[in-house]
């Protein structure tokens, strides 16, 4: 019999719909708060009656949202009704929100007390705990929400009967605004010259080696940028990273330059990989790295000799001719 019993129970809770496990929402949507980390500004501001209601979504996409900020205003009418009414939040809401839909189903998330202040403040955490030390009128929740609970609805309703019908025409001053976290990313583009090999680059940000160059995470403020490639000029750049931004970096390695000094006698002529040159007074020739061939023509004498030289290193090429006398 116990057995029958628990089986009918369990069959009964398969098939009993979400909304007789949760709170019913009524009352108009008089707005629908969309959260993103691309936001700029301080938040979206509106207007809510007595037993109104007003949604927030997070955007999946968002990576710095930490959690999310509403701010009340309470009109001069309803001061001296402190703790009478009450902020409710509820989550896990259904249907969808939409327009002309007036009743919703959630589970209640959090109810607040109108307490006795002009304005006051809620924060709710996103993903992680938020910092609980605060400012005054500031409740911080401790729930952690995730996607999931996502979107959420705020009411605020009277704990009693028999308020003046003039209340429910008095206006709340909203404000949702996101809180982002204490970070941003760094989007890093080098322009390495043909000839040097990119897996050689080292890039080190705070002393820290990163071997990636997009969405690199890091904590906002001033960032100091260190990045070397052999056979390239070091780059050093200190940046800005800004709370819930992306910083966009471009920098270009430029290449060492490599020289030759020639030193040859007078009226010698000079062919480099076979292109004869023109010696400036200095001597000195801009050479690619690599492997090369000189030839030196004095006359119908030639000699020529092969010789490689590495980025940003210099060289000396030397000729001499003379005549060595030894007595016996």
């Amino acid at each position: 019999m116990k057995k029958a019993l628990l089986f009918f129970i369990l069959i009964l809770s398969l098939f009993t719909p979400f909304w007789a496990f949760s709170d019913n929402i009524r009352g108009d949507v008089v707005k629908h708060v969309m959260l993103s980390d691309q936001q700029s500004g301080s938040g979206q501001e509106f207007s809510l009656n007595i037993e109104n209601v007003f949604a927030v979504s997070i955007d999946k996409d968002s990576e710095f949202i930490a959690g999310f900020e509403i701010e009340i205003k309470v009109p001069s009418s309803l001061r001296t009704y402190s703790n009478s009414f009450a902020f409710n939040i509820y989550n896990k809401i259904s249907p969808a929100v939409s327009t002309g839909i007036g009743t919703y189903y959630g589970r209640k998330y959090h109810s607040l007390i109108l307490p006795e202040a002009a304005r006051f403040f809620i924060r709710l955490p996103y993903e992680a705990p938020l910092d609980s030390e605060t400012e005054p009128y500031t409740t911080v929740l401790s729930d952690v929400l995730v996607y999931n609970d996502s979107p959420l609805m705020v009411t605020v309703l009277p704990m009693m009967k028999g308020f003046p019908s003039s209340l429910y025409s008095s206006s709340f001053s909203i404000r949702v605004s996101p809180i982002l976290k204490d970070s941003g990313n760094l989007n890093l583009s080098v322009d390495v010259p043909e000839g040097l090999n990119m897996d050689e680059l080292t890039i080190e940000i705070d002393g820290i080696n990163h071997t990636e160059t997009k969405g690199i995470r890091l904590a906002s403020g001033s960032h100091s940028l260190s990045i070397e490639i052999p056979g390239g000029r070091g780059v050093s750049r200190n940046f800005t990273i800004r709370k819930g931004e992306t910083t966009e970096l471009k920098l270009a390695i430029e290449e060492l330059e490599s020289w030759a000094s020639i030193d040859v006698p007078e009226n010698t002529q000079i062919y480099i990989d076979g292109e004869k040159i023109e010696l400036e007074a200095s001597g000195r020739i801009l050479m690619t790295p690599g492997e090369h061939t000189v030839l030196f023509k004095i006359d119908n004498y030639k000699i020529s000799k092969k010789f490689d030289i590495q980025p940003g290193k210099d060289c000396k090429i030397s000729l001499f001719l003379d005549i060595f006398i030894e007595e016996n």
